[in-house]
């Protein structure tokens, strides 16, 4: 705690040391870290304009929004609250408190408040999913499906909307309409695995085994990684006599969950009857230390105590089941057998006695009976998945990397870089940029040249705190980074006050306000670097990189006002001037691009970048043209070879991309042979 206040002191400390700062420009800077995932930076600048100015309303707002990222729910809250106090008609605060009260279970709140920004913005789907979740968990289902049919009006096209009602439905216990909605969800799109899921679950519910059986392989092979799917159908495939492939199915259920007490629980019943009695006793050990309440495990594992003549132990589970259940018989039998193994003849009497009592009086206790039967077997998973639907709900939802894993065969290899990687599902998503930076991850197993002499020319000369990497993979700060980084900043600025024509050292104060997320200065700072050295090649190239960051975040937020509140009366005229804005930055970040490689003809990297832009901006013929030049300058690009068979893809090339993801898989982009596999069929 004592290090965190230091930081923001410092901070507060830095940024007077910067005159024409203020606090928009300190806000602007905070909302910039928040969309690049440094939310204890963002958190830091935020702060700060409270703190200078605690009448606003928007830095409680945005700190809530970093606190949810970072999992301070509470925090979020009451971040919300001061700023809905101080601005009653911020929608967007309504919006947040919303979603920090639902992850809170306070599912009431939450209600209330997305029905109150609903009323700013009536047409909003998040708001009204977000809201139907709430009213589900308050099992207000006929509010839940108003919501729901007043979005599915206004998205006729959306099928997988029809999961979502067939999930009402099934709270609704209407069965017969909730089959139909999957039905119609599967008709629509036949690629979605969690209507082949949900409507495995009703068909296994009918006793339908061999059609639950089907369905559940379908939405298996279609890459669902909820692990009821996988419970379930080894249920089925134990009915189907198909051991081996149940046990596999529990395996990869737990390999999905380790908490879930329902997949341990029914490996150990198999592996019980399948002889494997000390395997099923560890996997009843582990259910009972998940739930120490679970009966039906505890009457197992008394049992299976007694195969394996551990008496004591049989005993000791028997007397806990008829503390619960005092008219057990089954208990009693068991302690009597127990007793009878520890040669204690006259205690098994006496339990066999207490158990021939039971019996003899059952007319008069029939009713506690009833109420003492254990039912001891396969236990299904009666839920059904989140859908993907939902989790496009989230106000947040850009900041969450899914991480979605399928194996139609299991794989020995715990290393995703091994085994069946074509069976490792990815998302269809271009190789980002690459800048320059002090921190990256390391991708060892692929074979693109991060090297250029220029960079390293550059380093040897030791201008700045520490070398310059070229990655597309860079890392978050950490809050002791954070502070590092702001002390160079004070100290840079320092030197520059005797050294102003040093274009160095700008260019060092600009590599150290980008990671900081302060775009603005850093391209302020380049600007006057180039100005001095007009041959600057790196520092072009990072002006495009921060320029292109800009613009990303400049984009996503009209994006965010437009889409997250779904506002019906935008101004068209003020959205062609924003698009107008956004082609002459990107003009400006080529002609960056352009002058690095004048300066350095074979910079693959700049090439690559620029063809990103082109790819977002759909001129995929360009795209492709500097792909490939990124791919003359240096043959093993992996990252160039992956976007430049997607585009291909993209425009129905399927030959030239196969080959280019082939080439791709080849240098160490691994995750190509889904996509191989999924496009080549």
């Amino acid at each position: 705690m004592k290090k965190t206040l230091f930081i923001f002191a410092f901070i507060v400390t830095t940024l007077s040391g910067f005159a024409q700062w203020n606090t928009d420009r300190i806000l602007t800077i905070g909302r910039n870290a928040l969309y690049f995932e440094d939310y204890v930076l963002s958190i830091q600048y935020f702060n700060q304009v409270i703190k200078i100015k605690p009448y606003l309303a928007e830095p409680y707002m945005y700190r809530a929004m970093a606190k949810i990222q970072l999992g301070d729910d509470k925090g979020a809250e009451l971040d919300a609250n001061e700023a809905i106090e101080r601005n009653p008609f911020m929608p967007q605060a309504y919006y947040i408190r919303g979603f920090a009260r639902r992850r809170l279970s306070l599912y009431a709140d939450a209600a209330n408040d997305f029905s109150r920004a609903l009323e700013f913005s009536p047409a909003s789907f998040n708001l009204l999913m977000n809201r139907m979740d709430a009213l589900m968990r308050l099992e207000d289902y006929e509010g839940a499906m108003r919501d729901l049919e007043t979005y599915m009006r206004q998205n006729s096209k959306n099928p997988a909307l029809f999961y979502e009602k067939g999930i009402i439905q099934l709270a609704m216990k209407d069965t017969l309409a909730a089959e139909n909605s999957f039905n119609e969800l599967l008709i629509q799109d036949s690629t979605n695995n969690l209507g082949w899921s949900a409507r495995a679950l009703l068909r296994m519910q009918k006793n339908d085994i061999e059609g639950a059986y089907a369905d559940y392989s379908k939405s298996i092979a279609l890459n669902s990684n909820y692990f009821g799917d996988y419970i379930n159908r080894g249920i089925l495939n134990v009915r189907r006599k198909n051991f081996r492939e149940a046990l596999s199915d529990y395996d990869k259920a737990i390999s999905l969950d380790n908490k879930s007490e329902l997949a341990y629980y029914n490996r150990a019943l198999l592996r019980a009857n399948l002889g494997d009695n000390n395997n099923a006793l560890d996997d009843f050990n582990k259910v009972l230390e998940l739930d120490t309440t679970n009966t039906e495990a505890l009457f197992q594992r008394a049992m299976l105590h007694n195969t394996l003549r551990q008496f004591k132990n049989a005993i000791a589970d028997y007397k806990l089941i008829i503390e619960k259940y005092p008219y057990f018989l089954p208990a009693y039998w068991g302690i009597a057998e127990a007793e009878t193994g520890l040669g204690n003849v006259r205690n098994a009497f006496k339990y066999r006695q207490m158990a021939a009592d039971i019996e003899k009086n059952k007319d008069k206790i029939q009713k506690q009976q009833k109420e003492d039967e254990l039912v001891a077997g396969n236990k299904m998973v009666k839920g059904t998945a989140r859908s993907n639907q939902s989790r496009k709900t989230e106000l947040f939802n850009r900041f969450v990397t899914q991480n979605i894993d399928d194996s139609k065969t299991d794989s020995k290899y715990t290393d995703s870089r091994r085994g069946n990687v074509q069976d490792k599902f990815v998302d269809v998503v271009n190789e980002r940029n690459f800048v320059l930076s002090y921190y990256a991850r390391n991708e060892e197993i692929r074979r693109t040249n991060l090297y250029h002499a220029a960079v390293d020319d550059y380093n040897k000369k030791h201008l700045l705190g520490t070398a310059l990497k070229i990655t597309n993979n860079e890392i978050p700060l950490t809050s002791e980074l954070v502070n590092t980084h702001f002390e160079v900043i004070n100290e840079v600025s320092s030197r520059l006050e005797n050294e102003s024509f040093n274009a160095d050292l700008y260019f060092y104060r600009a590599v150290e306000f980008g990671l900081v997320q302060d775009f603005n200065s850093a391209i302020e700072d380049l600007n006057k670097a180039l100005a001095i050295r007009p041959d600057f090649a790196i520092a072009y190239f990072t002006r495009a990189n921060i320029r292109n960051k800009l613009l990303d975040y400049l984009k996503s937020t009209t994006n965010d006002q437009a889409n997250t509140l779904n506002e019906a009366r935008s101004d068209k005229s003020n959205l062609q001037l924003l698009d107008n804005q956004y082609k002459f930055e990107a003009e400006l970040i080529i002609r960056d691009y352009d002058k690095v490689n004048e300066l350095l003809p074979d910079f693959a990297f700049s090439y690559f970048n620029k063809a990103n832009i082109m790819a977002t901006q759909k001129d995929f013929r360009a795209a492709i043209l500097f792909y490939s030049k990124a791919i003359e300058a240096d043959n093993e690009f992996a990252e160039a070879f992956y976007n430049r068979g997607l585009t291909y893809l993209f425009t129905g090339d399927d030959k030239k991309g196969l080959a280019d993801l082939s080439k791709a898989g080849e240098l160490g982009i691994y995750k190509v042979y889904n996509l191989i596999q999924r496009f080549g069929k």
